[in-house]
């Protein structure tokens, strides 16, 4: 889900459910992306990320799993590489 307000964002939580994960949206590096545990924490992390972007996305966390990259190039002739980078968390 995307959201523009933290009560937007709340909203969206009741249909997730806790723990969950908010992402700045068009910020690269996890620039205000994290797990929040409850509504105040998502209150606190949905402020300071909505104030570097004009979007979160507020999705299922998925602690513990592991996360896998996959970065395809393709050119004008549909070559394509792909290259896989892991994420450990």
């Amino acid at each position: 889900y995307t959201a523009e307000t933290v009560p937007e964002a709340i909203e969206h939580a009741k249909k997730v459910g806790y723990p969950l994960m908010i992402r700045s949206a068009f910020a690269l590096g996890g620039l205000g992306s994290g797990i929040c545990h409850n509504e105040e924490m998502l209150r606190d992390m949905g402020a300071k990320a909505l104030s570097t972007s004009p979007q979160i996305l507020v999705e299922k966390s998925m602690k513990g799993w592991k996360e896998v990259e996959y970065e395809v190039v393709r050119d004008a002739y549909d070559n394509c590489v792909t290259v896989c980078n892991s994420k450990f968390a």
